[in-house]
């Protein structure tokens, strides 16, 4: 028989374990608001908690009370630091790990940026809010011995018993979770996904084995193709011409012709006539920061401030220079905060004329993206005589998703996430059409390119991801595209990228871009379809996901749950061998550092 005083401890560490799997559980359901790992514990998670606790209560009952303070003190505030991380994780995709530690502690990275909109992540889940009080609540209940006091005057030696074979049958679970997952090897994530409890200890850099050699189908693709554009036989057809960008918020490929029962787009029946269509048009990041980067410098980035102490620098953006040099005027109009993120400063390196957000907007009596409506006089003012380049994005699209005029738009309904999303599509490519409108009234807009496409997508629950940012499945990558000018002839692409706007900008417009890009324009048909993704989610010293795309078929990494997948076709998920593992991981991890997104 066991004697009271193990009976005790074993008690002791199964309060202790299961106050602490509760506030993990809810420190998780944070931060998997933001989709990119399971809002579920795992089977590391439990393993980690399960020997701290053991661990925790018996040092506590033969340490000297000094020490028993320092050991608390050290637990309770690892404790709060897995709480902040699930908040920077949802605001920023930052986790906190050593190396964010060091760059807070040295000045040179600090995470100063958006503090005032920390917090703003409890909104998502108040009952977060409780962790750290109910943690430190713990620290100090354990540390003074009053949970040993309490179990020892008011427990009866059959409540230890029963609490003490409880321990016993979730260690002999967790036993059993380990033979299953050394001996199957799941691909679920409660086995296969690490776990957040030792992100700041443990070493997050991605490294590979070099002596894996490389297909040849996969060598001509490890290193990005840069150079300058060269004409098509489309060079010039629309010189002079204005050009309308619009990108709208988190639009996937959720509008017809892309989708069944989706969105209904008027924009879409306008520009269906005279358009170029791109089948299977790609961001390459599903961030709307990073994308407009990108979009802009014609370059891989994930730091669009091009910081010096930058993991990922980038490259300069040129592309806006080149058509003001040309006599392009050249507008950017965002009815979101261009504060959040420091999207401004991006904007201003960009090297617009003009640039209007949320602020710059009047409502008179109007909400949300309605408030575009308010500037068409404004943007006709300023655009003037000469050609014009205006960048349209908007604001309601953007999770969690805003209806306007509910009974207006409401074909979906408001049972889900996903429905609310395209209702709020329908609402927004309404009140972006009827600014054309508008605005072609006050502007001759006969010689106007007009370009339809999305920042970026979104997905929900596919594969386990929500929202975007966080994955480079289909549906956070794939956006409608379409290029319409009276004077162009119906033709459909087989795919494209947004790196491939400015060159078949600078195409069609007869401009000689002097400077290589990658990307290419779209008047040419013999582009390879082998594209590279990455998420704006950052896991050491990489992107958390990233996969390389060759004719339709993908090699994808996800390093938050340590998983490597072939996806045939964007949708079917193929299981692979470690081999295929080893090699997939060699492959992405040279891609990343010749695109100069591996630090």
């Amino acid at each position: 028989m066991l004697s009271t005083s193990s009976l005790i401890i074993s008690f002791q560490v199964l309060i202790t374990l299961v106050t602490m799997t509760f506030l993990l559980g809810v420190t998780k359901a944070l931060r998997g608001k933001r989709g990119a790992l399971s809002a579920s514990l795992n089977l590391n998670d439990i393993l980690v908690l399960m020997l701290v606790s053991c661990l925790w209560i018996i040092c506590l009952t033969g340490l000297h009370p000094v020490w028993s303070g320092v050991l608390s003190f050290c637990i309770g505030l690892y404790g709060c630091l897995i709480w902040l991380d699930a908040l920077l994780f949802i605001q920023y995709r930052i986790e906190i790990n050593r190396q964010t530690l060091a760059w807070c502690f040295t000045g040179a990275k600090g995470l100063k940026k958006g503090l005032p909109h920390l917090f703003s992540g409890l909104k998502k889940l108040p009952s977060a809010t409780l962790v750290v009080p109910l943690w430190l609540l713990l620290i100090v209940v354990n540390a003074n011995g009053w949970m040993q006091a309490w179990v020892t005057s008011a427990l009866p030696h059959t409540v230890l018993s029963i609490g003490f074979s409880i321990f016993a049958l979730g260690l002999t679970l967790c036993l059993l979770a380990l033979i299953i997952r050394t001996r199957v090897q799941p691909e679920h994530a409660f086995f296969s996904a690490p776990t957040l409890l030792l992100n700041i200890f443990a070493d997050d850099t991605f490294d590979v084995s070099p002596d894996v050699a490389i297909a040849s189908a996969h060598e001509h693709f490890i290193q990005p193709l840069t150079e300058r554009p060269t004409p098509s036989s489309q060079f010039g057809a629309l010189t002079g011409a204005n050009i309308i960008l619009i990108t709208v918020e988190s639009l996937g490929a959720y509008v017809t012709p892309y989708a069944q029962n989706a969105a209904r787009s008027r924009i879409a029946e306008r520009l269906k006539n005279n358009s170029w269509l791109s089948e299977k048009h790609f961001c390459l990041c599903p961030n709307t920061t990073v994308s407009t980067n990108q979009m802009y410098t014609g370059g891989y980035s994930n730091n669009p401030y091009n910081k010096d102490d930058s993991l990922f620098p980038g490259t300069e953006p040129k592309h806006i220079e080149l058509l003001k040099s040309n006599g392009y005027k050249t507008l950017f109009l965002d009815s979101a905060d261009i504060q959040l993120y420091d999207y401004h400063k991006l904007l201003k390196r960009i090297g617009f004329d003009k640039v209007w957000g949320t602020t710059d907007m009047p409502a008179n009596g109007l909400q949300g993206d309605y408030r575009l409506l308010n500037m068409v006089e404004e943007v006709a003012n300023t655009v003037g005589s000469s050609p014009f380049y205006l960048h349209i994005i908007n604001d309601q699209s953007h999770m969690p998703y805003e209806v306007v005029d509910k009974q207006r738009f409401n074909r979906h309904g408001f049972a889900d996430n996903k429905s609310v999303y395209l209702n709020a599509i329908e609402e927004v490519d309404y009140i972006i059409d009827t600014f054309l409108e508008r605005l072609g009234e006050q502007v001759d807009l006969s010689n106007t390119a007009i370009v339809f496409t999305g920042d970026h997508g979104e997905s929900f629950g596919e594969y386990g991801y929500s929202f975007h940012s966080n994955s480079v499945i289909n549906a956070q990558v794939q956006v409608p595209f379409m290029l319409h000018h009276p004077k162009l002839s119906a033709k459909t692409i087989e795919h494209s990228c947004h790196f491939d706007l400015f060159p078949t900008f600078f195409d069609l417009l007869g401009i000689d871009c002097p400077y290589p890009t990658l990307g290419k324009s779209l008047a040419f048909d013999n582009r390879d379809f082998a594209y590279f993704f990455h998420s704006a989610t950052l896991k050491g010293n990489s992107p958390a996901n990233f996969g390389f795309m060759l004719d339709g078929d993908m090699i994808w990494m996800d390093r938050l749950f340590n998983q490597v997948n072939h996806i045939h076709n964007g949708q079917q998920r193929q299981k692979v061998s470690t081999d295929q593992k080893r090699y997939s991981k060699t492959l992405l991890h040279m891609m990343l550092k010749s695109r100069g997104v591996l630090a």
